[in-house]
């Protein structure tokens, strides 16, 4: 039989077996992305949690090496992220003669939240209580009632006072989170208190929560509540918020401590 006239049984898929396939194919989709955006979204938040640990205990070995005294709050870590040059300048951080923690933790990518969508090359900022040797930074006047510590012994609670913790990249800077205990909005904290004021601003990257490390050494997520907290990025400026808000107290509560 010529080949040529050989009758076949193949046959094209008709228009309705498309439309099948293809719907088939977005529910399996619809179904399997939100599962895969919740083990990416998993994966950046113990990527953040072992970044923090490796902070800390680099902290922790700084201190361990200078008599107990703790790294100047200013030069723990070099770069001003409103500075074009060092924002994106990932050698800041690994040099030891510009950064204090560099010699224990001479990675970059460690100070950098996964979840964080800038160019900036640091995401972390340290307690504004801890070590500062320059005037300003939120401090005094009605903050002077609160401790400024310089030496670990001198942090009663450790597991209650966090040291290193990811700041919004609209609002992140010099290197200190700076928390108000004055509750005035001035740097100087003379003036009328108005609780509370929220001047920097904790990064929310991971499902409106953040990662904050520990004097002890242990590595804790916090969620924020408040609108005033989570307002898009871009829109963080230092503002007044109600007496109860629970965010704002909860970064008092774990920054310092009555004298």
């Amino acid at each position: 039989m010529n080949p040529a006239h050989a009758s076949t049984n193949q046959r094209a898929f008709t228009l309705l077996e498309l439309l099948v396939v293809i719907a088939i194919l977005a529910i399996l989709a619809a179904l399997l992305l939100p599962a895969l955006a919740r083990s990416k979204a998993t994966a950046k938040g113990a990527q953040c949690t072992g970044n923090h640990r490796q902070l800390v205990l680099a902290w922790s070995m700084y201190c361990h090496d200078n008599e107990d005294r703790l790294p100047v709050l200013e030069d723990w870590v070099a770069g001003n992220m409103t500075d074009a040059d060092d924002a994106t300048n990932t050698a800041l951080l690994s040099d030891p003669q510009v950064s204090a923690l560099a010699r224990y933790l001479p990675v970059p990518g460690v100070y950098k939240c996964p979840g964080d969508a800038s160019i900036f090359v640091r995401s972390v900022s340290m307690n504004n209580r801890m070590n500062p040797t320059l005037p300003g930074l939120w401090l005094h006047g009605g903050g002077d009632a609160y401790a400024i510590f310089a030496k670990t012994q001198q942090i009663r609670t450790p597991s209650d006072m966090y040291v290193i913790l990811d700041e919004r990249s609209d609002t992140i800077n010099d290197t200190a989170l700076c928390v108000d205990m004055s509750n005035t909005g001035n740097a100087d904290g003379n003036g009328t208190g108005n609780p509370c004021w929220l001047i920097d601003y904790p990064a929310g990257y991971h499902d409106h929560s953040g990662r904050f490390s520990f004097a002890d050494g242990h590595v804790a997520s916090h969620r924020w509540l408040e609108p005033t907290t989570l307002i898009p990025l871009g829109q963080a400026h230092a503002t007044h918020t109600l007496a109860a808000d629970v965010d704002t107290r909860w970064l008092q509560s774990h920054c310092t401590v009555l004298k």
